[in-house]
């Protein structure tokens, strides 16, 4: 068969030089990878995994003392059987003790209880061994070779089915000396044969855990290299799940998290209060009486500071990035001053509540995981507040000399953009009579020119800066799609060519979509008046554009031709009806040029005034379920419709929050988390928990750099709270810098989806980011290792 057959078989089209190589390298790296592991799971270990701690425990033979509790107690640790020092002599030890005292607990499954039940033990010295919070059995001096030790009357008792503990606690007789904790439950009539471990033994045992570091790597490199963050994390955990790391549940489970559910909620809460423009008035208004970049800069962070604490800052800085660009354009302020503090302090604002941003949100859900009290709604405002601050002072001082000035994308572009040609009618309620062309804003607008004013049949032109607006002209502008379409959402200015006598909800309904005429169209030889677009396409014809030629004719006199591109005002199923339509080569929508619900602003923020007094006073399942009756609300109330809400849905950020849970539960199970903090704990512990806690804030900011905010909080959450039970602290304060660290990535455009956003509108390269946030996370990163332990002590 050759390459041709082989791909028309297959459905693939494979390189035989290196393709296939290729894939049966992943293919032979996956059996391996599971088959080494499924051996792991069959050897013996020491009777598998055993939590243990070093200081003595509290409760911990109790019935109530449950597995999850023990999970969540951050005193303890876990290792494989048996413990010990590395020079015993039966070579039996696995996870190294060196103390004088040790307290293990395990949980033992039974199918059945075994007859004459017994514990197969290895002993240091004074030993006691529970079943079920039972005395089982008491050793008063070492044994120093593996014995056969029999069940008390009242442990065999405790025996069930299913699930058992069993507790030990060891002394050792001499620290100083080769001794070793190993305990087997099983039936005197069937004794293991124990060999000592081998190097083998150790590699199978531990292939998990460096599997699960060497994937993690690998996710950190795909995302470095902007990856898409929901197929990486994805990827990760059904590569880990196959390997028999974890299992499909552990997996996915993330999927059904409380703090993914509440995110995907608030994207429609969100969507409900932009479509019915509250956060674009308010913008405006912010900005309306600044006429400095200095005024213009603190009016902009206050307010950003103020909403993003409850809104999620994405849908803010995608709606206020064209009202800074219009202020900008007023004021003849370079909007490369504007826009990198306007995703600053937007992150900034995002750490003075719980539902600020969805980071807050994950780490919460990963705090009620771990057994510690949720996150307060205002909790981490503590420490946000004070650095919101910090933060502001440096934007306004040092980072805004930093920033650097250029001209927007638009007007880099040049002569390259697709120029319309569109007429604008000045209607009687416009907020722009009585201005003149200067004043109103519409003299400088990029990518935009005025050609003429017809004031009731007398032409202006050339138009003078000074000239002053009155209620009926006719304004007419050559410029790109863009700039029209942020002229068409001035109140009050419409297209001169679209009727005037339709409803509101049909004026809620249209959209701007662009068309090319065909060859074969009948439109070709007539004048726009003369095609009747409303009566044909329930549409109005908006702007034309003609191969870069700039047209200066009245749009009505335009005589239309064959790949004339025509923008227009249409109804919400324009493009479904006509995209095989013969009269045109094209027909695609306009994205942003969906008019906004305005009428419905009252319904929306009362809506979202009670759903912050739900999330401010109600547990987190409330909390949650407020949010999606909210987002269910917008949809009912109309202040947005169902497809507007299913498209505010960002799914890809939704698949890498939960998937990242999954690689989150991998690093834990593996024991991947463990090993790496008792790594981080050992190189500080000797220099104090606040030489730990800036460790880990550090690396948190520098994985946020590289990979999502949510995966960075999602991977370092396992290893702070490792680090935290390692130097005997108290794990809320490690848990909150991981929650800080993980959102306040600024130095660079990858960092955070904000950056990315105004990157290209404000004409940003990669160093502007470098040069201003840098300097802020080592403020921040400072601040916070000060702040968090006086808030949160260890």
């Amino acid at each position: 068969m050759n390459n041709n057959e082989l791909n028309r078989t297959t459905g693939f089209r494979i390189r035989v030089s290196g393709g296939v190589w290729r894939l049966r390298t992943i293919t032979l790296f996956l059996v391996l990878s599971a088959g080494l592991i499924q051996s792991a799971a069959g050897a013996d270990t020491g009777d598998a995994k055993w939590r243990y701690t070093l200081k003595q425990p509290t409760g911990w033979l109790d019935e109530s003392y449950s597995d999850v509790k023990l999970n969540d107690d951050l005193k303890w640790q876990e290792g494989h059987g048996g413990f010990g020092t590395t020079d015993d002599a039966t070579g039996r030890v696995f996870t190294e003790w060196t103390s004088s005292e040790i307290w293990l607990r395990q949980v033992k499954t039974l199918a059945s209880i075994p007859p004459d039940a017994a514990l197969y033990v290895q002993a240091p010295g004074e030993t006691e061994i529970y079943i079920n919070g039972v005395l089982a059995a008491k050793i008063d001096s070492a044994l120093e070779k593996h014995a056969v030790i029999r069940l008390s009357p009242e442990s065999i008792t405790a025996l069930r089915k299913g699930k058992n503990i069993v507790a030990v606690h060891a002394k050792a007789e001499n620290v100083a000396q080769p001794h070793c904790i190993d305990v087997h439950l099983v039936s005197a009539n069937s004794i293991p044969t124990l060999v000592p471990f081998t190097t083998w033994d150790r590699l199978k045992i531990e292939y998990p855990k460096w599997l699960t570091i060497f994937v993690t790597l690998l996710v950190l490199v795909a995302l470095a290299y902007e990856k898409p963050a929901d197929m990486v994390f994805a990827g990760a955990i059904v590569f880990l799940s196959l390997c028999g790391v974890i299992t499909a549940q552990e997996a996915f489970g993330g999927f059904v998290s409380q703090s993914l559910l509440m995110v995907a909620a608030l994207f429609l809460v969100t969507a409900g209060l932009k479509e019915t423009g509250i956060v674009d008035m308010i913008g405006a208004r912010v900005l309306g009486p600044a006429r400095t970049e200095l005024a213009g800069l603190i009016m902009l962070s206050l307010f950003c500071v103020g909403t993003s604490a409850f809104l999620n800052n994405t849908p803010i800085v995608a709606m206020l990035i064209p009202v800074v660009m219009s202020w900008c354009r007023r004021q003849h302020v370079a909007p490369s001053k504007m826009l990198i503090p306007l995703s600053f302090m937007t992150i900034l604002g995002g750490c003075c509540s719980r539902i600020g941003t969805s980071t807050n949100l994950v780490v919460d859900g990963l705090m009620t995981k771990y057994g510690m009290a949720e996150m307060g709604f205002f909790e981490i405002a503590s420490a946000g507040v004070p650095c919101a601050i910090i933060g502001l002072i440096y934007m306004l001082t040092i980072g805004r000399k930093l920033l650097p000035e250029r001209k927007e994308l638009l007007e880099q572009l040049g002569d390259s953009r697709r120029e319309y040609l569109v007429e604008m009618l000045v209607t009687p309620a416009c907020r722009l009579i009585g201005q003149s062309i200067e004043a109103a804003g519409l003299r400088r607008l990029p990518g935009l020119f005025l050609i003429e004013v017809d004031r009731r049949g007398s032409i202006i032109a050339p138009v003078s800066p000074d000239t002053v607006l009155e209620a009926n002209d006719r304004l007419v502008f050559t410029g790109i799609v863009e700039t029209i379409v942020d002229l068409k959402k001035i109140p009050g200015l419409e297209p001169a060519t679209e009727s005037t006598d339709q409803s509101a909800q049909e004026e809620r309904r249209r959209r701007l979509c662009e068309v090319v005429v065909s060859r074969s169209s009948p439109l070709v030889g007539q004048t726009v008046r003369e095609a009747q677009f409303r009566s044909h396409y329930n549409a109005a014809i908006v702007a034309i554009h003609r191969n870069g030629a700039r047209l200066t004719t009245k749009i009505g006199d335009v005589k239309l031709e064959s790949g004339d591109t025509l923008l227009m005002q249409t109804g919400p199923n324009f493009v479904q009806a006509h995209r095989n339509n013969a009269d045109f080569y094209l027909v695609s929508d306009v994205e942003g040029s969906q008019p906004m619900s305005h009428e419905r602003w009252a319904v929306a923020l009362l809506i979202f005034a009670v759903l912050l007094a739900v999330m401010s006073f109600g547990s987190g399942e409330l909390a949650m379920l407020g949010a999606f009756i909210a987002g269910g609300l917008m949809i009912v109330t109309r202040c947005m419709s169902a497809s507007d809400g299913r498209q505010a849905i960002d799914w890809q950020v939704l698949i890498a929050i939960g998937a990242s849970f999954g690689l989150g539960a991998a690093l834990e199970k593996s024991g991947a988390a463990m090993y790496l903090s008792t790594k981080l704990v050992a190189l500080t512990q000797p220099y104090g928990p606040y030489a730990t806690l800036a460790a880990i804030y550090f690396v948190t900011m520098v994985l946020n750099e590289l990979i999502t905010n949510n995966g960075a909080a999602v991977l370092a959450f396992p290893f702070c709270v490792k680090a935290a039970a390692l130097s005997n602290c108290d794990a809320r304060p490690f848990v909150m810098a991981v929650a800080l660290a993980a959102s306040f990535a600024f130095a660079s455009p990858v960092g955070y989806q904000t950056h990315m956003m105004v990157f290209g509108p404000g004409g940003y390269r990669f160093n502007d980011f470098v040069k201003v946030g840098v300097p802020l996370n080592l403020l921040l990163w400072v601040s916070c290792v000060i702040l968090i332990p006086i808030i949160w002590p260890f």
